[in-house]
């Protein structure tokens, strides 16, 4: 079979691309038929009431030609001023609107981003592709500058074209001449712009991607002789970034944008030699004559503006397209029927997991685990013996529900954890991860109950003495509305980890799993909480996946994963 040359193959991606991006341009603006409705109507008024500016400009010349008297010229002074007026009035109503569908569009991303994200499946999700959030504004900001000035310039446009061809049949002409060069040379000299523009984010994102790291690793750095090295990588990134925006340059102004320019300034000595000919000829008025250059003008203004907002329009194209790598992240689906038309209450009943040959492999990697088989009854405590960190941690997340399987199968209570919801399985168990002791920008107490309104404040509070934190908490100066930033240094490690324990018990879950052992606390504290995790009083099963043997002196029993 005849397989494409590699730049055709290229070529129709990109095409197939574009095309995409359009299509979810136009899913975009479609949310918003109302408020773009109410945009085109003002800006039918602008162009309606801008028709005062050309017609007094050619009554005046007219009337210059033959007599003048001091009142004409006062009269034409307050029609025009009140033809502006109006339309700087409409234009602050178009403001207006704009702001509005710049704020809708913003909510609109961030709502879905947030819906989004916990969603994603775990192994396909990282941490950097969150970054992509602030196309949000960049979006709203490109959106709206096109929109207004592509409205504008259509109404405007069509107006005064209008006109012109009222003038004389030949400025017809003129129009259709002056338009299908413009969209000719704009498309054939702009081949490449939005692909470049695409590049440029890329490599934007490089190097944001780049600093973030630093931040992250800055005692790292700061404990070694790093300058040197984190100069070089930084000027390489920054190398790759501005070569990306020459390339765009190259594109959109040195050979779209010359190119045009180049092109009205033809179109614009042609109108003068028309509409020069036309008079001399007697077809037009002296006053036509002056309101067609002012039209044309205006015309040749317009296209000006639009060839310059085609870098906003590139913008547009190359935010979805990131914000759209978000969104195309694989999410935890459920492929069975609605939850509760036949599931067991975990609550009632407690939970069963059991997991039969079960492995797991990252993308384009050797198997982490291989052959998992578990059996946890209801009420047990069960220590998981791993070999590495790794196996730790997504064996962890697979038992959680959070990973999918390479193969084999995880079951809470009979029921396969592939045809249920996220929102089942996280109500039937709770999670602690040792790995990632992280806590989120918010009060101590929305950091435990993250806003799950089911949560009394009995319920926080004995959550709070089960981890020994609440002394710790009665000490602060808000006590539970103390607020906690993400990354925040003001806190041990051994106190965000009770904190997350908290978090995973106050719902009291049937089923709890403990990625590690808690070995950022003090030995002491340590000990007690396994203890009350591990008692027979507490009713749910807990599995701990460690690679810690000390861990089995407190279970009911213990298995090796080799």
């Amino acid at each position: 079979m005849n397989q494409a040359p590699p730049q055709q193959a290229r070529e129709r991606s990109t095409g197939n691309s574009f095309m995409d991006d359009l299509a979810r341009l136009g899913l975009l603006l479609s949310l918003e038929k109302r408020v773009l409705a109410i945009l085109v109507s003002y800006a039918v008024a602008i162009g309606i009431f801008s028709l005062i500016i050309p017609l007094t400009v050619q009554e005046l010349t007219n009337t210059f030609a033959y007599a003048i008297e001091p009142i004409m010229i006062v009269t034409f002074a307050l029609v025009m001023l009140v033809g502006l007026l109006f339309i700087g009035l409409f234009r602050v109503f178009q403001n207006s609107a704009t702001e509005t569908i710049f704020q809708r569009l913003y909510v609109r991303i961030a709502l879905a981003m947030t819906e989004h994200l916990p969603r994603i499946r775990q192994e396909a999700f990282l941490p950097k592709q969150a970054f992509r959030f602030v196309e949000a504004e960049l979006l709203a900001r490109a959106v709206i500058v096109v929109l207004v000035d592509a409205i504008n310039v259509l109404v405007s446009g069509l107006t005064g074209m209008t006109i012109l061809a009222l003038y004389h049949p030949n400025f017809l002409v003129y129009n259709a001449f002056l338009l299908g060069g413009f969209v000719l040379i704009a498309v054939a000299s702009g081949q490449g712009g939005v692909l470049a523009t695409k590049t440029v984010s890329d490599k934007n994102y490089d190097v944001m991607t780049w600093i973030q790291d630093i931040a992250n690793n800055r005692l790292h750095f700061k404990a070694s002789r790093s300058a040197p090295f984190l100069i070089e990588k930084t000027d390489r990134l920054l190398d790759e970034y501005l070569a990306a925006r020459r390339v765009r340059a190259n594109i959109l102004t040195w050979r779209q944008y010359r190119n045009i320019v180049v092109w009205e300034a033809v179109c614009h000595s042609g109108a003068i030699a028309l509409g020069g000919w036309l008079l001399s000829i007697s077809q037009i008025t002296l006053g036509q004559f002056v309101a067609a250059e002012v039209i044309v003008g205006t015309l040749l203004l317009n296209l000006d503006t639009v060839t310059r907002r085609i870098y906003a329009f590139t913008y547009i194209l190359s935010s979805l397209g990131e914000l759209d790598r978000v969104f195309a992240l694989p999410k935890h689906e459920a492929f069975g029927v609605e939850v509760g038309t036949h599931l067991p209450d975990p609550a009632l009943c407690g939970v069963h997991l059991t997991c039969r040959e079960v492995a797991f492999a990252y993308p384009n990697s050797p198997p982490v685990s291989e052959h998992v088989t578990v059996d946890v009854a209801p009420g047990e405590k069960l220590a998981v013996l791993v070999q590495s960190s790794t196996q730790k941690s997504t064996l962890a997340l697979v038992l959680a529900g959070l990973y999918r399987p390479t193969s084999g199968i995880v079951r809470y209570n009979n029921v396969d954890l592939r045809d249920v919801t996220i929102d089942y399985i996280n109500g039937a168990r709770g999670l602690v991860l040792d790995s990632q002791p992280t806590l989120f920008g918010g009060t101590l107490e929305e950091n435990v109950t993250l806003g799950r309104t089911s949560i009394g404040l009995e319920d926080l509070q004995w959550a709070i003495r089960f981890v020994e934190l609440e002394d710790e908490i009665d000490r602060m100066p808000r006590g539970l509305e103390t607020r906690i930033e993400a990354g925040d240094t003001r806190y041990t490690k051994s106190q965000i980890l009770r904190i997350l324990v908290a978090r995973a018990i106050v719902t009291r879950p049937p089923l709890l799993i403990f990625d590690g052992t808690l070995h950022n606390m003090e030995p002491s504290l340590r000990q007690i909480l396994f203890r009350r995790l591990c008692s027979k009083d507490e009713p749910w099963a807990a599995i701990f996946v460690t690679n810690d043997p000390s861990a089995g002196e407190y279970v009911d029993r213990r298995i090796t994963i080799v």
